[in-house]
């Protein structure tokens, strides 16, 4: 009898993530992974990944506000 999953015949990509979480600033997604067991924490990762709704230029673009925001409020200072 086999344990574990069946073996897929759909071809994967792999993608190794390291997160470093810091107290005080990231609570929150601290809070999230903890609350779920350790083997479940991929496939609510990528749960949460799919409902979030932010690619990659919407980043890029919050990244850029954000940083003409500090320059505004630093020229106002």
């Amino acid at each position: 009898m086999s344990r574990g999953r069946p073996l897929s015949a759909t071809p994967s990509w792999e993608c190794q993530i390291h997160l470093r979480l810091r107290l005080g600033e990231d609570d929150d997604l601290i809070a999230f992974l903890e609350s779920i067991p350790p083997r479940r924490r991929v496939q609510a990762i990528k749960s949460a990944l799919r409902s979030g709704g932010m690619g990659f230029r919407q980043l890029e673009a919050n990244n850029a506000e954000a940083e003409l925001q500090a320059a505004v409020d630093e020229f106002l200072k």
